[in-house]
């Protein structure tokens, strides 16, 4: 009898999650593809000055770790109560992981999904679920070509694909033209993005975790460079911006949510705070040249005039890669309607911006239980050497 194969599974994205769900799956004796149209932790590399809210010991499971020391021979790891920023932990963790003896020959860098579909039945007799996935992959140089797979694992997180400006979940009159002009993520405002900053007028967007962290680089920055002006507008009610989450267990986060909280309280300096405010037209006046930003606060006209704009309103999840499949919108679990799909990250949570790394490696473990058809596997609580 013909001893069976190894299932043969896709990861799309070689970010954290995409790493760990491709550790997983070679520690299940499967075969193992990494897909990324840049390099590992791309989107970390864009944040990477920003300190991760959730210590080191929230972000790395025993598998990652065992592959690390193993690379790092005597190097010392980050401690578990240790904050690092996006950069450290790239550095520190995931890099080391995927560039590992275990995971090298399976990534695929500079390597971009551009579908998934299924492969076409010839037989009356054939599942289509059975059948295995067929993904188009184009290289840096422009050369495409097929390559199958009997699971997907979509781990390409929310990062290029931010929320709207607009009411309704619309982009506003004149944001299409605009977006390319506007800062969508964390810039670094204190850092090599300075001189982008200091001394502008600039409007903020967003009640994120990411707008607290911009206004509260942007008031240091207004300290420091005095003719720097902030307005900082959100669609919530007046008060406190963020939410304070009794007993926070991540007190930076809770930090972070009280010192913009004040912020927008005072009001101090160079800062204004609009809350309930809605927009509904961006005008950019050319590259570099400003911007006019005009909507609603708390139902009455205003626009305002600025040489930045900084929109942090969160991010949601791009199924165009899979819009031949049967691929539900994400609600916060991994399954999505199309068997042998999974959609695992901060991706599966759509436009909620709860995620948290070890939520992923549940969902990791729940799939690889799933997939072996053994509910109790967890590689994780073994100690690995």
């Amino acid at each position: 009898m013909a001893k069976a194969q190894p299932l043969r599974v896709a990861v799309i994205g070689a970010g954290p999650i995409g790493i760990e769900a491709a550790l997983y799956a070679k520690t299940c004796g499967f075969t193992v593809s990494v897909f990324d149209r840049g390099p590992v932790g791309e989107h970390l590399r864009r944040w990477g000055h920003v300190k991760l809210f959730t210590p080191f010991g929230w972000n790395v499971t025993p598998l990652g770790l065992a592959e690390v020391r193993r690379e790092k021979g005597s190097r010392t790891i980050p401690g578990e109560t240790d904050l690092l920023t996006g950069r450290e932990f790239l550095e520190a963790y995931t890099t080391p992981v995927a560039e590992s003896e275990t995971l090298l020959e399976s990534l695929n860098l500079e390597a971009a999904v551009l579908q998934v579909g299924r492969a076409a039945g010839v037989k009356k007799s054939e599942v289509a679920d059975k059948l295995p996935f067929r993904l188009l992959v184009r290289d840096a140089a422009g050369k495409e070509r097929i390559v199958t797979a009997d699971v997907v694992l979509d781990c390409t997180g929310t990062y290029i694909t931010p929320q709207r400006l607009g009411d309704g979940n619309i982009p506003a009159v004149g944001e299409l033209a605009a977006r390319q002009h506007i800062a969508w993520g964390i810039e670094d405002v204190l850092g090599t993005r300075r001189a982008h900053y200091a001394g502008k007028s600039i409007v903020l967007v967003g009640d994120s975790y990411s707008a607290a962290t911009t206004i509260c680089a942007l008031a240091a920055l207004a300290e420091e460079a005095n003719d720097t002006w902030v307005v900082w507008l959100t669609r919530g009610p007046r008060g406190q911006p963020l939410p304070r989450i009794p007993n926070d267990p991540l007190k930076e986060r809770d930090r972070l949510a009280a010192r913009a909280n004040s912020l927008a309280t005072r009001c101090d300096g160079n800062l204004e705070f609009h809350p309930q405010t809605v927009i509904d037209e961006v005008l950019c006046h050319g590259p570099d040249q400003g911007f006019c930003v005009s909507g609603r606060s708390n139902g009455k006209p205003v626009a305002w005039e600025c040489e930045r704009l900084v929109a942090n309103v969160g991010y949601r999840a791009d199924l165009r890669i899979s819009d031949g499949l049967r691929v539900t919108e994400p609600a916060g679990t991994p399954e999505t309607g199309e068997p042998g799909y999974f959609v695992l990250g901060s991706k599966s949570y759509g436009r909620d911006s709860g995620f948290l790394l070890r939520n992923g490696f549940d969902q990791i473990r729940h799939v690889f239980a799933r997939l072996t058809g053994a509910p109790r596997l967890d590689h994780y609580a073994k100690k690995v050497a």
